[in-house]
């Protein structure tokens, strides 16, 4: 979206005179024009070869030279566009994404809204591809990074435990190698899926590594699951807080439950991954991702693939908030040349009107 503000608002100021004036020109240019009419000849006669002067007429002619001055006033008072931030500002930010590679990381809700892989369209990719956890890296590689462009950022992976991945940091040529070949399903200690540990270790990637004047953002990924303690989600919450980093919770997965693929070493689909003889659905647990933004005072974003959430979020005004570079671009060329075009069409009607009387 984009939001139109003038650098010189006060010329608009100048319509209360030009508009009754030209308002004045019009009614005086009609009543000359009618009266020259009726000094010609018989009005009759003269309506024979003439075109006809009408109230509505008129009227419209007005209307259209009072939008030719407004819209050059417009111009004049040089209009400019300000678009929501592309990026947020060099060195002002450092910021955690706290991922979740749990099991059921790796259910393929987002195959379908994957770009094409080496040419190949996502339905048809061969092996495992649009996971969550694909989703998650797609995101942050493609998105956010370029987002946050000249800041940090680092990268905690998480399942029962809590393990850094990606140290914080500017320099993301190896971050992205990290996430393609390290970042992976079951790539953390321990078992389950307990976010309290992860926040945990971005805590204490944020107090060893702070740069005071930055901004610290959390960005918890996560498709709702939790096996920890809920004693200790309190006790990291409430340290969170007290630092004053904010905390972004973005939901992972579909609502509608799906199984968990399983491939073999050659990339080969082999079965549904099934716990006791049955396969395990799984699906995004808003309500939990819903409580935990209510407990914590964090912003929710659901990433669904079916539709139902945006998955084209703008990150930079998100991460960055007060931090950001608008950029304004001037449009004062489009109600000029509009400005010109009626201009030309009200010069050219009297042509128009003297070639169908001829």
């Amino acid at each position: 979206m984009f939001d139109v503000s003038f650098m010189r608002p006060q010329y608009f100021q100048y319509l209360a005179l030009l508009v009754p004036a030209v308002l004045g020109l019009c009614y005086l240019s009609y009543k000359l024009r009618k009266q020259s009419r009726a000094a010609y000849g018989e009005e009759k006669l003269v309506g024979r070869f003439t075109k006809p002067l009408t109230l509505a007429g008129e009227a419209l002619i007005a209307g259209a030279w009072t939008l030719v001055v407004t819209l050059l006033v417009a111009a004049a008072a040089g209009p400019v566009t300000s678009s929501l931030p592309a990026t947020v500002k060099a060195g002002s930010l450092q910021v955690i994404a706290v991922v979740d590679v749990s099991k059921s990381m790796a259910a393929e809700d987002y195959r379908p809204v994957m770009p094409p892989k080496d040419g190949v369209e996502p339905h048809l990719v061969p092996g495992p591809y649009g996971g969550r956890l694909d989703y998650v890296k797609l995101v942050l590689r493609d998105q956010v990074m370029p987002a946050i462009a000249g800041n940090q950022l680092g990268i905690v992976t998480y399942s029962g435990n809590g393990f850094e991945q990606v140290p914080l940091t500017d320099d993301w040529t190896a971050t992205r190698w990290v996430m393609a070949n390290w970042m992976k399903v079951g790539n953390a200690p321990g078992g389950g899926s307990d976010y309290a540990e992860g926040l945990a270790k971005a805590l204490e990637m944020f107090q060893r590594d702070k740069i005071d004047g930055r901004q610290q953002v959390i960005l918890l990924c996560t498709d709702g699951g939790f096996t920890g303690d809920d004693k200790q989600l309190l006790e990291v919450v409430a340290k969170i807080q007290e630092q004053g980093i904010r905390m972004i919770i973005v939901g992972i997965g579909s609502t509608t439950p799906t199984a968990i693929p399983e491939y073999n070493a050659q990339g080969n689909l082999v079965g549904q991954y099934a716990q006791d003889g049955q396969v395990v659905m799984t699906s995004v647990d808003a309500g939990a991702i819903e409580a935990l933004a209510a407990q914590t005072g964090a912003e929710r974003i659901m990433l669904d693939p079916d539709g139902r959430g945006k998955l084209d979020i703008k990150w930079a005004a998100k991460l960055g908030a007060t931090k950001t570079d608008t950029k304004e671009d001037p449009v004062f060329q489009y109600p000029l040349g509009i400005a010109l075009i009626l201009l030309v069409g009200l010069f050219m009607r009297g042509s128009f009107s003297r070639r169908r009387a001829s």
